[in-house]
Order: C-alpha cells, then sequence, then structure tokens
C-alpha cells in the first residue's frame, strides 16, 4: 500500500464500515485491532458472566449483558512496575492468579473465556487451552488473540508446527519437565538471537548479547521464574487454525480472523 493510499485507507474504511461493509472488511483482514476485536466479541461473545486474562490496558469491549472479572497474576501495582509504558490504563485484577492453568476457577463456571496475546507465551499451549476450556460451561466461548509472528518482534523465528503443540502436550501430561526445559531453552536462545534485539530496536535502546556466564543466568532466569515474559510459539493464520483444530472433540471452532497485527480465534465448547 502507497503511502498516499495509508494516509486515505482510516477514512475510507470508516465509510466502508458506515455504509454496513464490516463483514467483508474483516473476512479480508482490512480492520484494525481494536474495531476487529469488537465486532467479534459482540458476534460472538455471549451475556453472562466470565473471565479476561491478562487484559492489562487494552481489556476486551464487551456486548450487552456480558459481565467480566479480569485474572492475572500480578497485583496491579506490580504491573504498572513492569508495564510504565500503559500506567493508569492497566485493568485491576479480580483474581489474582496462574491465568495459563486458571487452577482456582471452577469447572463449567464460566460463560466466556477472553485472552488476547496470553497464549503465545505458555510453554504447552494445546494444554492452556484445555484449562480454559475446563471452566466453560457447555456452550461457551473461547475468545483468543495471537500476534502474526511476522508482523512483530518474533520476525525470523520458526512457525510452531502442529507436532511440536502435540509433544509439548504428551511431555506436560507426562510430567517430564527435564525434556520440557530443554525444548523451552531452544525458545529462550530463539529469543535472544531474534526477538530481543528487535524489541530493543523498537524501543530505541541498544542491544548486546549477552555471553558467557551472563548468557546463562539470562536463560536461567528466562526459563525459571520470568519464563511467561518470552513467546514461546509463533504464530500465522493457518497454524493458528491448526492449533484449534488439535482441540478435536473438545470444542468446535467458530471462526479465525485476522487483524493487521494480530489472528483471533473464537471457539465453542462442546
Amino acid at each position: 500500500m502507497t503511502s498516499f493510499l495509508k494516509f486515505l485507507w482510516p477514512g475510507l474504511r470508516a465509510t466502508l464500515i458506515r455504509n454496513g461493509l464490516a463483514e467483508p472488511l474483516l473476512r479480508h483482514g482490512l480492520l484494525g485491532l481494536v474495531e476487529t476485536r469488537r465486532r467479534l466479541a459482540l458476534n460472538y461473545l455471549p451475556a453472562g458472566a466470565g473471565l479476561e486474562i491478562g487484559a492489562l490496558h487494552s481489556p476486551l469491549p464487551l456486548p450487552p449483558g456480558s459481565r467480566v472479572r479480569y485474572v492475572d497474576q500480578h497485583s496491579l501495582e506490580t504491573l504498572r512496575t513492569l508495564r510504565p509504558d500503559a500506567g493508569a490504563a492497566i485493568v485491576r485484577p479480580d483474581i489474582l492468579a496462574d491465568g495459563f492453568d486458571l487452577r482456582c476457577i471452577a469447572d463449567a463456571s464460566q460463560d466466556f473465556v477472553v485472552a488476547n496475546h496470553v497464549l503465545e507465551h505458555a510453554g504447552d499451549a494445546l494444554g492452556t487451552l484445555g484449562h480454559w476450556l475446563r471452566v466453560l460451561r457447555p456452550g461457551g466461548i473461547l475468545f483468543v488473540a495471537v500476534p502474526i509472528g511476522g508482523r512483530c518482534f518474533d520476525r525470523g523465528r520458526a512457525v510452531t508446527t502442529p507436532e511440536h503443540f502435540l509433544e509439548d502436550r504428551r511431555l506436560t501430561a507426562a510430567g517430564d519437565r527435564d525434556a520440557m526445559r530443554a525444548r523451552n531453552r531452544a525458545h529462550v536462545e530463539e529469543h535472544l538471537a531474534i526477538a530481543a534485539p528487535a524489541i530493543a530496536r523498537g524501543q530505541g535502546l541498544p542491544w548486546t548479547s549477552p555471553q558467557g556466564e551472563a548468557r546463562e543466568r539470562e536463560i536461567e532466569r528466562l526459563l525459571g521464574r520470568d519464563a511467561s515474559q518470552i513467546h514461546h510459539h509463533m504464530f500465522t493464520p493457518d497454524s493458528f487454525a491448526t492449533l484449534f483444530d488439535l482441540l478435536g472433540e473438545q470444542a468446535r471452532t467458530e471462526r479465525v480472523a485476522r487483524s493487521s497485527v494480530e489472528i483471533v480465534g473464537i471457539a465453542r465448547k462442546r
């Protein structure tokens, strides 16, 4: 798209939306991130009570009749320290818990679960989806967004394959921590080689790759207490749709859509 068209596009897009053409734009990934999320939420989230995991400063706009509690592993004060760029816009968590397993949430107790830009941080993505489905009532909706890998600081990393997701699930279910640690170390090393320098460039900061003992300390940190700070998986629209297909009889995929920078998957618990 030329710079001239980029200048005209926001106004043209708004005109097309006002004239009832939002759905064709959505099908072709031509809506912005916020508008894509909003329209999908209005179309698919049920009235009732649900959870949003890791909302930070971008909670999902909810349709009328929907009520949400926010889940995060950190308190509001800690989140503001970790994300000074978001500051006062961060929503206050209602539940402090591990959003990957939702262990404190009862089975079949929620009408919907929302998790935007959370799943890519999970070591076992397929298992995490299973935990989120566990807390849904039959017919409940799972609304998940992930970044398009090639459109963010992960560009250049390998797309996660279905086989990789399945092996992560098998090893995690078997309790094989050593094998998962070795797999996660590969993710950390890829992060240090590709994503970390790109993040620094995006912030206008210098980047020097840690070496020797400093590198090992950084790897240990990202394998331990700060493992959820990096992206373990990279997605394309097709690979994300395939991951949802791996849920099998647990859920039916209602829709996979994209904006310019992210993919949204919506599944209904069977």
